[in-house]
């Protein structure tokens, strides 16, 4: 079992109309981009989201820092039975962060953690962040056709703050604009929010896409942790798995920021 211990500790900021998160709690949202593969989530030996299924991403859950194992299931599969993916990992106080089981570059499933980038954004700005987590080759990033990150391998993350607005965003091969992989005609990057675009699943087999978190309030004032939302995919986690996870004092997290790879 490996062991991800995040370094970064996020700064606390206010979202408005939302409860701020106390000074010992922090931020977790969570990410499925294995194709193909619906999975049972046990957090500390409790089943907490069973039947996950490929491209969700769950709204923002608020949770005790600590240390808190993480095993991933095929779903259905006995409690008892051999994980497909596990990972150890440590949530500081004031994090907001990602954990997302996604595919390495040759195709592997694996749990990458990510620390979302919080700091304040000026007046008129948003921020958008891309991860590249696809088993895929080297891709740029181009909005409104210029060059916004290039060659990004998988694992790694470009963060970047942009006038706040719509964007036609498109992945392409590396080096190729007219090599299209994926494209997004209007994307909202919202003044004062990270808008977070993850390309998952498999470029070969056919289910490369995007899946999108946003962490909106990031204008205000450093006084809380700001959680966000999930993007088209996401869902909102019931109350039972809410309590089950403070119970089971769930979290996962941490990762890079600019263009850099992901920790695991």
């Amino acid at each position: 079992m490996r062991k991800a211990i995040l370094a970064f500790v996020a700064l606390m900021m206010l979202v408005p109309g939302m409860a701020l998160a106390q000074s010992s709690d922090g931020v977790v949202t969570v990410v499925h981009g294995v194709p193909d593969l619906d999975v049972d989530v046990y957090v500390n030996d409790a089943l907490t989201l069973p039947g996950f299924t490929y491209g969700t991403v769950t709204d923002p859950l608020t949770l005790p820092a600590g240390d808190y194992d993480i095993d991933i299931r095929a779903a259905g599969a006995d409690a008892s039975s051999d994980p497909v993916l596990t990972e150890l990992v440590t949530l500081p106080a004031g994090a907001n962060a990602t954990i997302e089981a996604n595919l390495d570059g040759d195709g592997g499933p694996k749990i990458s953690v990510w620390v979302n980038d919080i700091s304040a954004i000026d007046a008129g700005n948003g921020r958008v962040t891309v991860r590249h987590t696809a088993a895929a080759p080297n891709v740029d990033i181009l909005a409104n056709d210029g060059e916004l990150f290039g060659n990004v391998p998988n694992g790694a993350e470009g963060v970047a703050d942009v006038p706040a607005g719509d964007y036609n965003v498109k992945v392409t091969a590396a080096g190729d604009a007219s090599a299209v992989v994926q494209e997004v005609p209007a994307l909202t990057i919202p003044e004062g929010t990270n808008v977070i675009v993850y390309a998952i699943g498999d470029l070969a087999g056919g289910s490369f896409q995007l899946a999108v978190q946003s962490i909106s309030g990031l204008h205000s004032a450093p006084t809380g942790v700001p959680s966000g939302t999930g993007g088209d995919l996401g869902s909102n986690l019931p109350a039972w798995l809410v309590v089950s996870l403070a119970l089971a004092a769930t979290a996962m997290v941490v990762g890079g920021v600019k263009v850099v790879r992901e920790r695991s």
